[in-house]
């Protein structure tokens, strides 16, 4: 009898052991991913200043296309 509760509280303590270090290990990996998440919103919101960027030049290109345009219009019809 005393055999068994030793054993058992040898495979408790064990146990406990696997879950402790199962816990680190997945703490670790959670701080890791919070890093990975924190990096690529930075990344992502430098992207989209890019993007935004571009895009205000292309509207600036289409109006400067659009006055050309008016003004090569402007001549053909003179």
């Amino acid at each position: 009898m005393l055999f068994q509760e030793s054993n058992k509280i040898s495979t408790l303590s064990q146990k406990i052991d696997e879950l402790i270090r199962s816990y680190k290990e997945l703490k670790e990996e959670n701080e890791r991913l919070k890093n990975e998440l924190a990096t690529l919103k930075a990344s992502n919101e430098a992207k989209d200043i890019h993007i935004r960027s571009l895009e205000e030049k292309v509207n600036v290109s289409d109006i400067q296309s659009e006055d050309i345009l008016s003004k090569i219009e402007e001549v053909l019809s003179r």
